[in-house]
């Protein structure tokens, strides 16, 4: 009787069958029509068509003068004109570059930093971690320091990642003791202030950490003392660390529409319920490592021979020939941002255009 009357309540034509004295029969045969007709029109999501390959490349030097090394390892951007590259350098003048659509312009930082990942909730909010416990902030017109956090009996804590969303963030990395001693670190922001986990004391690097927005907090930690099982996959919840697997291998972390993968070795997993399900085995091919880009079937990967890769559902080739190693990437609808580094420590970004 309940669905009767809801249908009631929305479909006039079933009032007066009801009121016939074959309302039964009338009502069992609009219910058929009813379900056939939405059963018809259900809709259903397109198909993930393979991502296109017939880039256009570019490669820009970003370096104010050629003193010493320099080393760009993090890349943001809230669009394709407006790309923020930051990375540690001999000179202030090479460590945080701007690219405004047209040109790349380097930024003067207005104290010393030791800049290593960056990650951006909008054009107005771009977060900054360093490797001398410093994070900056980004508000649309100025970079500043924004906290300056060690843990108590640590000399600094040298980050490795940042990621998150509004009023939620993580940063990650270890912290580190005068004597060399080390343990790894998680860092939060509420929106208000950033904050220590109390998580336990593990002699691990946390290299990554990703997440969906509202989903599960997964961070990715090599152990060196454990070789043949170096790599972690863990995950966090509130100040509790859960760890879900160990593997001979790192294990790197993307987001392809809106879900969350993990690469080790050479396959791809799904994160899905606390669990890690097989989506493609790439066993066999050039694949090194890494996961960025649109879809499952439209990513960039590093490939053996010191090659950028590209999967597009079908295969994997190597698309462009980095001749070195590919860092980091920064993925809007048309074009694409790569920070590479050869093999004779120079860095470049690799920039690609759709027509």
């Amino acid at each position: 009787m309940k669905i009767i009357k809801l249908f009631l309540t929305v479909n006039p034509i079933l009032r007066v069958l009801l009121t016939s004295k074959t309302k039964f029969v009338s009502i069992i045969i609009v219910l058929f029509v009813f379900i056939n007709i939405n059963s018809c029109n259900g809709v259903t999501e397109p198909e993930i068509q393979p991502g296109r390959r017939d880039y256009v490349w570019t490669r820009d030097t970003l370096r104010a003068d050629k003193l010493g090394f320099q080393f760009l390892s993090g890349i943001w951007g809230s669009s394709p004109n407006d790309v923020w590259v930051v990375g540690d350098a001999a000179t202030y003048v090479n460590k945080v570059w701007h690219f405004d659509g047209v040109k790349w312009k380097n930024y003067l930082l207005d104290q010393f930093a030791t800049p290593i990942q960056i990650h951006g909730i909008s054009s107005s909010e771009i977060w900054m971690v360093t490797t001398i416990s410093d994070i900056w902030k980004y508000n649309g017109v100025k970079w500043s320091k924004d906290t300056t956090i060690v843990p108590n009996g640590y000399k600094r804590i040298l980050f490795e990642d940042i990621y998150g969303y509004k009023y939620n963030l993580y940063a990650v990395g270890i912290a580190e003791k005068a004597d060399g001693d080390y343990t790894g670190i998680i860092v939060h922001y509420n929106g208000t202030r950033w904050r220590i986990l109390n998580t336990p004391q593990i002699k691990e690097y946390f290299m990554n950490v990703l997440f969906l927005k509202n989903g599960d907090i997964l961070i990715g930690g090599i152990n060196l003392s454990e070789p043949n099982e170096s790599g972690r996959l863990y995950k966090l919840d509130g100040e509790r660390l859960t760890l879900i697997q160990k593997s001979p291998y790192e294990y790197r972390l993307g987001i392809l529409n809106n879900k969350l993968y993990i690469n080790n070795n050479q396959k791809i997993f799904e994160y899905v319920n606390n669990s890690l399900k097989e989506v493609i085995d790439l066993s066999g091919t050039d694949y090194a490592g890494g996961i960025i880009g649109r879809t499952i079937k439209d990513f960039f990967t590093a490939n053996h021979g010191w090659n950028l890769g590209h999967y597009n559902g079908i295969d994997i080739i190597n698309i462009y020939s980095s001749s070195g190693n590919i860092l980091d990437v920064a993925i809007f609808d048309k074009e694409v941002f790569i920070i590479c580094y050869t093999l004779d420590n120079w860095n470049y970004i690799l920039h690609g255009r759709l027509n």
